[in-house]
């Protein structure tokens, strides 16, 4: 089943909201564009340790000082129109990789209410709903209920 990430403007900053299981947190994130060269990408941004609780939680501003303490590398100019984000992220499981897909044309096709984000696909999602994609939140909402 594929998951969508999500995303949304604050202010001139672009927010990503990346589906996380319970118990995990994000490690770092990176933008990567298709490439002709190396391995058919090219990483435009990446950062490392999470500066932020959200960030943690994997809700983080991209090319932004805001969200983490380490910028790996640092985009030089506006980003494009479409690209990926991957994040590493572990905790309770062993550490995965996790990418999104950004198409920011969404942005303009939609309003967007506090807390609410936008997938590539041009649907509206909160964070919770963003995070209820994932297998592993559904089995951990059962095990609540229990």
């Amino acid at each position: 089943m594929e998951t969508f990430a999500g995303f949304r403007v604050d202010g001139s900053d672009l927010v990503v909201a990346m589906p996380l299981c319970a118990g995990d947190s994000l490690e770092s994130a990176d933008v990567v564009v298709d490439s002709d060269e190396g391995d058919g990408f090219e990483t435009l941004w990446s950062a490392r340790e999470p500066r932020t609780a959200d960030a943690r939680d994997g809700v983080f501003h991209v090319n932004s000082p805001h969200s983490f303490t380490t910028v790996i590398k640092q985009s030089s100019g506006a980003l494009p129109g479409e690209f990926f984000v991957e994040t590493r992220q572990g905790g309770e499981r062993e550490p995965v990789t996790e990418s999104g897909y950004v198409d920011l044309a969404q942005l303009e096709s939609v309003e967007l209410g506090n807390g609410e984000f936008v997938t590539y696909q041009g649907k509206v999602m909160t964070r919770a709903e963003i995070n209820a994609q994932l297998p592993c939140n559904k089995k951990h909402k059962k095990n609540e209920q229990k």
